[in-house]
């Protein structure tokens, strides 16, 4: 405990967590509001009836909706504010996501803008760094295994002119209710399986390292990164597996819980000028960096990550915490090969002239993970671990 020295914990949501859990949705909708916008995808939560089953326990209950069905992956901050207009226009007293991370966090930024107005971009530490001062209650139905949304004060935005990906944060945008039913997930076909699967497992990896970790996100993280090394083959495999699928849900809860109370590091400030420039996955631009970032950092992490390569199933015989550790990042590239995902930045498209303003767009973007993460790192440190992720 000699490196616990303070800490705060402030989770307010609401977590319903069950196979079937869905089925309470128009009963805990009706204590929230009584006209929603319901924000989602184009197709997905459509095509597996989800949405009509949402939306006809509303009309049970009473509930009027509007639904909004623009959000693409890696959400534009352009089409927050569409969304916004609507709620305010429609007088929509809540916000509804229903879908992975891009609905939730569009579905969270919508719920500001509508409220405290201006755009979406103006809360963005390059967009002016406007704090809000009000939000309409947010319920996240979360779809995939990856985000953590459901659990933390986050949102995740592009600004789709100068292509530029960065997360806010702000305790208004925490979900009132968040429903996280495993079924829900089955339909998860096996790419995506995998990419939200190691999203989880980044958010658990980097919360532990962290230099403001704490003793429950260490627990969780642990616990996160277990479930996932575990289960997320079996779920790769066999996405009908409701056990594993279960593992998975309550592991991406756990690793969000993490992001709230400790935060991720230097491998998100990295990975999204990736996506933002190239539209890459969130998940699979993690698994291009996040090994390199690993290694770079090792001896300042050692004791943590030979802790992490004992969860991953390092053999109880290996004592040297320099041999675990190292083990670790090894490890990290048979779980990541395990689900397809043993990619680097030139597999991605990633051009090696770009490096420099990829680097210059993480500091500048995504800094604070950056000073949170052990080794002190500088702007060419980033430029050296691109460079590794090649």
């Amino acid at each position: 405990m000699k490196d616990v020295m303070d800490f705060t914990y402030f989770l307010p949501t609401k977590i319903i967590f069950g196979a079937g859990k869905i089925n309470e949705i128009g009963d805990l909708a009706k204590g929230v509001g009584k006209k929603a916008l319901v924000v989602t995808g184009g197709k997905s939560a459509k095509s597996t009836g989800l949405l009509d089953k949402v939306t006809k326990a509303f009309e049970k209950n009473g509930i009027k909706y509007v639904h909004f069905d623009k959000i693409v992956p890696n959400p534009l901050s352009t089409t927050v504010d569409e969304g916004a207009k609507i709620a305010k226009d429609e007088k929509c007293d809540f916000v509804i996501g229903i879908g992975g991370g891009s609905p939730i966090d569009s579905a969270k930024m919508i719920a500001v803008v509508a409220k405290s107005g201006g755009n979406c971009w103006d809360y963005t530490n390059v967009g002016g760094g406007k704090v809000p001062t009000d939000a309409l209650p947010i319920i996240a139905i979360p779809t995939t295994h990856g985000t953590g949304t459901e659990a933390d004060p986050f949102a995740v935005v592009t600004n789709p002119k100068t292509n530029e990906k960065i997360g806010v944060g702000f305790d208004l945008i925490f979900p009132r209710i968040s429903i996280v039913d495993p079924e829900l997930m089955i339909s998860l076909p096996p790419n995506q399986t995998a990419s939200t699967g190691m999203d989880a497992f980044y958010h658990a990896i980097e919360s532990y390292v962290n230099l403001n970790h704490q003793p429950t996100s260490d627990l969780l993280a642990l616990e996160a990164i277990s479930l996932i090394n575990q289960y997320l083959p079996i779920a790769y495999r066999d996405g009908k597996n409701i056990e594993a699928r279960t593992a998975l849900a309550w592991a991406s809860t756990a690793a969000g819980i993490c992001e709230t109370l400790s935060g991720c590091i230097a491998n998100h400030s990295l990975e999204h000028p990736v996506s933002g420039h190239y539209n890459v996955t969130h998940g699979v631009g993690l698994c291009a960096t996040g090994p390199a970032l690993f290694e770079y950092i090792l001896p300042h992490v050692k004791e943590r990550l030979a802790k992490v390569a004992l969860t991953m199933g390092a053999p109880d015989s290996i004592t040297d915490t320099e041999e675990l550790a190292h083990l670790s990042i090894e490890l990290i590239r048979r779980l990541q090969k395990s689900v397809d995902l043993d990619v680097s930045l030139s597999k991605l498209g990633v051009e090696r002239s770009k490096i420099k303003q990829l680097a210059s767009d993480a500091m500048r973007t995504m800094g604070g993970l950056i000073e949170v993460t052990p080794g002190n790192l500088k702007i060419e440190d980033l430029e050296k671990i691109y460079e590794r992720s090649f």
